[in-house]
């Protein structure tokens, strides 16, 4: 199938607009400038597999639907992928400020 990436832009666009969002801070969640995003779109390109997801959650909609069209809501797989991710990252995130030396061998 032949997918018009330019209507994944116009999804985003859309869907931050009924959020009442930004793209300023949908790219941003996304770990992108506004600027990388708008490159993206000019040159008919698509984001990365990370920051398309990462701008599907913020967006609190699936990739599939923004290249596709299709399937706005997460599935309940989806959902349960979409809270580990959360978790994992929040564990990452606070990783760094909670790591203790580990107990020494034995004790």
């Amino acid at each position: 199938m032949d997918y018009d990436f330019l209507d994944f832009y116009e999804r985003v666009k859309r869907l931050t607009k009924v959020k009442k969002t930004t793209l300023e801070y949908v790219a941003g969640e996304a770990g992108l400038s506004i600027a990388s995003y708008n490159s993206y779109r000019r040159y008919g390109n698509l984001p990365r597999a990370d920051e398309a997801f990462k701008i599907a959650k913020t967006l609190g909609t699936t990739v599939e639907y923004l290249i596709t069209g299709n399937n706005p809501e997460p599935s309940a797989s989806g959902k349960i992928l979409l809270n580990v991710h959360s978790l994992i990252s929040e564990y990452l995130d606070g990783a760094g400020k909670q790591m203790r030396k580990p107990p020494p061998f034995g004790k």
